[in-house]
């Protein structure tokens, strides 16, 4: 008897059969080798530290030191990070620890063996910055469609100063522009925002800069006096802070000296017949509890060696000794004389 054998349709499904399960199990191999692949990739990325770029915005801090914690400090334009009396230190593209090696660095001279901890808020990809002649510079979300000119709107718009006591523009829209990816983009703030022209206006994308340029000559000067290590003048530059003024100089001329009231420093804007004193707390501004307030040309920052009580009599004091540092003997004459001759003070 013979043995049964299959149709011909039977012997074609089978091998079809053998094809299709032989396909399948290649296909499930290179699934799982396609899949093993994409895990290590993944891996490697996560294992890989983050990067900062400009416009991130990050968290500094000293251990041990709260007062020195600032919570909003963003990766300038430049690349650097700017902290506390230091140098800017080159951030973008470096990782927060080697960030923090150099800030630690920069700061052995205030603490003994600083430990610094530089923690990223926000990101680049979420955010656009404004910086310059703005009214409140700074980093700002971007989680809806913005236009340029509503983003210079939310930062507070152009900002505008007083010199002699005169309300001025000190904005050049003609020399501002928005960087994208490090390039500069074709856009005429000129026209947009002086000329209100809704046509050159465009969308923010993220990580866009826009920077309100100075237009204010760089050849002015300001006046550090008092209770310093050096009463000199010195060149205004864009962006000037008080802070910066301080600090700034030779090492051997920059800072406070051990007799400075640090509460009441203050600077003197406006004509010498009329000053204009802003009383400012230094030491809540070092220890990040006030804002940081911007310079004009011809101000005078005058740091008592004392408290004095009434912002006049600081005033007084600042031009007295403004005078007499650069000014003539008759020019001291005439503040006691002219400008304030209700003074009973006797100037030294």
């Amino acid at each position: 008897m013979r043995a049964p054998t299959h149709p011909r349709g039977s012997r074609r499904g089978a091998r079809l059969y053998r094809h299709l399960a032989a396909g399948l199990l290649a296909a499930l191999l290179g699934m799982g080798g396609g899949l093993g692949a994409a895990d290590a990739a993944a891996a490697s990325a996560a294992a890989e530290p983050y990067r900062l770029q400009v416009a991130d915005v990050v968290e500094i801090s000293v251990f041990g030191h709260p007062d020195t914690t600032f919570p909003d400090v963003p990766v300038a334009p430049d690349g650097k990070l700017y902290y506390l009396f230091g140098n800017g230190v080159p951030a973008a593209g470096r990782t927060p620890a080697e960030v923090s090696r150099d800030l630690a660095a920069g700061l052995t001279e205030l603490f003994p063996d600083p430990r610094v901890t530089v923690v990223p808020t926000e990101f680049a990809r979420n955010v656009f910055m404004v910086h310059g002649k703005i009214r409140s510079p700074g980093v700002y979300p971007l989680n809806t469609p913005t236009t340029l000119r509503q983003g210079i709107a939310r930062a507070g718009g152009i900002a505008q100063g007083t010199y002699r006591a005169t309300t001025v523009e000190i904005a050049s829209l003609r020399e501002s522009y928005v960087l994208r990816g490090g390039r500069k983009l074709d856009v005429d703030l000129e026209r947009l925002i002086g000329g209100n022209d809704a046509s050159k206006d465009v969308v923010l994308e993220p990580g866009d800069i826009v920077f309100i340029a100075s237009g204010l000559g760089k050849s002015a000067e300001i006046f550090v006096l008092g209770a310093v290590q050096q009463p000199r003048a010195m060149a205004y530059t864009d962006g000037l802070t008080l802070v910066g003024a301080l600090a700034g100089g030779a090492a051997d001329q920059g800072g406070t000296t051990g007799q400075a009231d640090l509460d009441e420093v203050v600077v003197v804007r406006g004509p010498l017949a009329n000053p204009q004193p802003t009383v400012v707390s230094l030491k809540k501004i070092l220890a990040g509890k006030a804002q940081d307030i911007y310079l004009l040309p011809g101000d005078l920052v005058y740091v008592p060696p004392k408290p004095l009580q009434f912002s006049r009599e600081l005033a007084k004091e600042a031009v007295r000794v403004f005078v007499r540092s650069f000014a003539s003997a008759a020019g001291t004459q005439l503040v006691e004389d002219v400008l304030f001759p209700d003074s009973s003070t006797t100037t030294p």
